[in-house]
């Protein structure tokens, strides 16, 4: 296996956040941490796929190149559009993912990411982080080759920094529900509920 350069992504937009901080079973054993960013298709990502090609080379010479165009090597930027943006659970497209590029960042389960605030304070809780918000990340490229799977690119991610915490209808997936201030006013105290409400009947009170 060969491990490219760390290098910062662009900003992006956070999906999946939950494994940052808590380790989850993967599909050929064992346990990562990691999330998914999403870019828009119009996002400059020429020095990203630099390092995947740089990282190619090292492990399978000048002829990665090629196989990376012909498919032979499994790029690690997806296509929101297609069917990897779908739920294999669900068969739906994943909130978010249509028009944009991906990229799924893991992290063994001995090396939990670092994440941090504006100010570059630690972030402790995926509360502070929810899926839709806007983040860039310290990734690197690193070669792989399973007996079944082929060959292929994964990002390692080791630091993700919030740029912008998602709020309201801006969490991917629903996290969180709807902005209240979008639908509701406040209302000002017009004195005690009313008494069948404190009987702890609650809606039964209201309707005998």
């Amino acid at each position: 296996m060969a491990r490219g350069a760390d290098i910062k992504t662009p900003e992006g937009i956070a999906s999946f956040t939950a494994d940052l901080f808590e380790a989850r079973e993967r599909e050929n054993g064992g346990k990562s941490y990691g999330f998914t960013i999403l870019f828009p298709k119009t996002t400059d990502l020429a020095a990203l796929k630099q390092v995947v090609v740089t990282v190619c080379k090292d492990e399978w010479g000048e002829k990665a190149v090629q196989m990376l165009n012909d498919g032979l090597i499994k790029s690690p930027f997806l296509d929101g559009d297609g069917k990897q943006g779908i739920s294999t659970k669900t068969g739906e497209r994943h909130p978010g993912y249509a028009g944009k590029t991906f990229i799924r960042c893991t992290s063994g389960d001995k090396y939990r990411p670092k994440v941090v605030n504006r100010q570059v304070l630690p972030v402790t809780e995926v509360a502070d982080i929810p899926s839709g918000s806007r983040v860039s990340a310290v990734v690197n490229p690193y070669t792989w080759e399973h007996k079944t799977n082929g060959k292929g690119v994964t990002f390692g991610v080791s630091l993700v920094q919030v740029v912008k915490k998602a709020e309201g209808d801006e969490i991917l997936g629903g996290g969180g529900g709807p902005a209240p201030e979008k639908y509701f006013e406040a209302i000002a105290d017009e004195g005690d509920a009313p008494a069948e409400t404190k009987t702890g009947a609650g809606a039964k009170g209201f309707f005998g």
